[in-house]
């Protein structure tokens, strides 16, 4: 994918989402370019969080131990981006949506992939602006569950933005609570995987 599509394609999945998403779904249209491009997102996304981690240390002087390791991290993002196809897919089903795993895992992957542009930007903010590169991370954190909202809508048909949304977050937050409720009771905790 050009740079020039790539661009098209982000001003379109936020003016647009429904085209946007019939557009990613026909570029991703095999099971072979979804997992080809899954491990895109994952490989850069886990690199630019492991700077992004270590730039954060460098420009705000704390220190946050040993730097995960880019494998685990490209594990941990891949398994949540799986995740969240399914999520994606089943739960908008229960709600009386058509969307299938398969495009929403395309949809997902694309998310990813306008992620891993804003975590770009956000890293050369870094550098010149500190302060406003760490705030950025909230921004993107809502940008990110915008973009799911909307992708959602479009995936499914559904019309309402503001209840989708609620069931995004809803949806969100209880499988981050289900998550680490799981990981604690296994003896695991984000201290004893970064040490590993």
């Amino acid at each position: 994918m050009s740079l020039a599509l790539y661009l098209a394609l982000v001003r379109l999945s936020f003016s647009d989402p429904v085209a946007a998403a019939e557009r990613v779904t026909s570029l991703l249209d095999s099971s072979k370019a979804r997992w080809l491009a899954f491990g895109a997102v994952i490989a850069v996304g886990a690199a630019l969080g492991l700077l992004g981690e270590i730039l954060f240390s460098l420009v705000t002087g704390v220190d946050l131990g040993p730097a995960a390791s880019p494998f685990l991290m490209a594990a941990i993002q891949g398994a949540l981006l799986l995740y969240s196809a399914f999520a994606m897919a089943f739960f908008g089903r229960q709600f009386g949506g058509q969307g299938r795993f398969g495009e929403a895992f395309a949809l997902m992957i694309w998310i990813q992939a306008i992620m891993v542009g804003a975590q770009l930007m956000q890293v050369a903010v870094m550098l010149m602006f500190p302060i406003i590169g760490v705030l950025m991370t909230l921004v993107l954190f809502g940008v990110m569950l915008w973009l799911i909202t909307l992708f959602t809508a479009a995936l499914h048909g559904f019309e309402n933005l503001m209840l989708t949304g609620i069931g995004v977050v809803v949806v969100f937050f209880g499988s981050a609570m289900l998550i680490g409720s799981g990981l604690l009771a296994t003896g695991l905790s984000p201290v004893l995987l970064t040490e590993s």
